[in-house]
């Protein structure tokens, strides 16, 4: 909702509030109730800025304690600025440039929530990083050529899941540590293609080759159990609502196709895919073989049991390989796909901004 809508919205219920003299009221004076409840239905943390902007008494009724629900941003760093990143919000189609000369030298690793994942090269500093307040919460370090999340962070005192290697071995590392650690604990074996995520304090393997899942103890690196194979080949792993869900939507840049989507049922170790038909006032936003879940409330109600899939396209060239980047909508209940524009980014990945 753009500024200009709301301040009508707000406008036509301070008409309805006339005195006996048919006066209105000052706007600074209207109900501590209808200010909470517009501040609510703010679906852009843009938005929710200038409506605290407005004047004490509207600031009060939006505490940053308490931020609308939104939707995620896409993050990504300049395409020609150093030191720069870029936000874009879907709500409003706009980007937004921030100069944050921390980044520098560190590549900014979705999907999160409040922090991103923070890495240089060689993975020798590590931390989590927040793109709207510069916060930063360093890991210790690790010896790793590579490394990515495999965790979606929502405060510094969660446990961060990594997945990294050596660029000529073919055992990968999956770590885990608190912030405030000085070591990672670290388990390795073949994860070559596999599908990961740190769920409940095992860590979830699910191979494409063999379609099978392991859930595997994070200390000890033993397997407690094996999955069977769904019916279908996953391409993410996410959790919702305390559930792990197993997504399979086959969906390129130039054809569409059906997503179907399993929940993980465990009784003690024996545990299966069961094919589920709704999510229900959830949405999950996917980027490669991760993602999260939100609650959809408030003004993004109408966006419930649908899935934001982030995917890209490579095409090679006589001077390299171009990537691009397309967004889409998958409506769980009428089984379609929504095609939604993309502004050209570098490596957009999914970011929850919040206080």
């Amino acid at each position: 909702m753009e500024m200009e809508c709301i301040a009508t919205t707000v406008k036509n219920g301070a008409s309805s509030l006339k005195g006996e003299h048919n006066q209105e009221r000052e706007w600074s004076e209207l109900p501590p109730d209808m200010l909470h409840l517009v501040s609510k239905r703010l679906p852009d943390l843009t938005d929710f800025a200038r409506f605290r902007a407005v004047c004490k008494n509207w600031r009060s009724e939006a505490p940053l304690s308490d931020l609308p629900s939104q939707f995620p941003w896409l993050l990504s760093s300049s395409i020609t600025a150093k030191n720069q990143l870029q936000l874009y919000s879907l709500s409003h189609d706009k980007f937004q440039t921030m100069s944050v000369p921390e980044c520098h030298g560190k590549e900014l690793m979705g999907p999160s929530r409040k922090y991103v994942f923070a890495s240089d090269q060689t993975c020798s500093s590590l931390a989590l990083f927040n793109p709207l307040t510069s916060e930063e919460v360093p890991l210790p370090p690790i010896d790793l050529d590579w490394c990515f999340p495999i965790s979606t962070s929502q405060n510094c005192t969660d446990y961060i899941a990594i997945c990294g290697g050596k660029t000529e071995s073919k055992v990968q590392t999956l770590g885990l540590c608190r912030p405030g650690d000085d070591k990672w604990t670290v388990i390795r074996k073949a994860l070559e293609g596999c599908l990961m995520i740190y769920h409940k304090r095992m860590f979830f393997v699910y191979s494409p080759e063999t379609r099978t899942t392991e859930v595997v103890q994070v200390k000890s690196g033993v397997i407690v159990t094996t999955v069977p194979p769904p019916p279908t080949k996953l391409n993410c792993l996410v959790e919702s609502c305390g559930e792990l869900l197993g997504i399979s939507c086959n969906r390129s840049l130039d054809r569409d196709g059906d997503c179907k989507i399993y929940r993980l049922n465990c009784e003690g170790k024996n545990c299966k895919w069961v094919k589920i038909s709704s999510i229900g006032d959830q949405m999950l936003f996917l980027d490669g073989g991760q993602g999260f879940s939100i609650s959809a409330s408030g003004s993004i109600q109408s966006e419930r049991n649908c899935i934001f899939y982030l995917g890209s396209h490579e095409l090679i060239k006589f001077d390299g390989v171009s990537t691009t980047y397309y967004l889409s909508k998958y409506d769980i209940e009428g089984r379609s796909w929504e095609k939604i524009s993309l502004p050209s980014m570098k490596k957009p990945g999914w970011f929850l901004p919040s206080h």
